[in-house]
């Protein structure tokens, strides 16, 4: 019998406290109630695991001052599908991001 495969929408920011930062995450839960949130990177890290033998596939969403150092350690693991960088300085990571296919332009 094949293991089903779930998807987990995980969300890392350090400053995901900010009044900003809650109402998108309001929003967030409205459409995928079961989204995680962490503002702590190892924390994080330990929850998205890697990939052996654990059915869970992640989409994540990045602050990115965190991104920028993260998403080269972590771009070619399995179990993350896509990375979406949640950024007011779109240039800047756009730019460092162009390297990374799993990277959502």
């Amino acid at each position: 019998m094949a293991q089903s495969t779930s998807l987990q929408l995980v969300w890392l920011d350090a400053n995901i406290h900010r009044d900003i930062n809650r109402e998108f995450w309001t929003k967030i839960r409205e459409i995928y109630p079961e989204a995680m949130k962490f503002d702590d990177q190892d924390e994080c890290l330990r929850f998205l695991g890697y990939g052996v033998d654990d059915p869970r596939r992640f989409i994540l969403i990045v602050s990115g001052i965190i991104a920028e150092k993260l998403v080269p350690d972590i771009q070619r693991r399995e179990n993350i599908l896509s990375i979406y960088v949640y950024c007011a300085n779109i240039f800047k990571h756009e730019e460092w991001s162009r390297q990374y296919e799993k990277v959502e332009k």
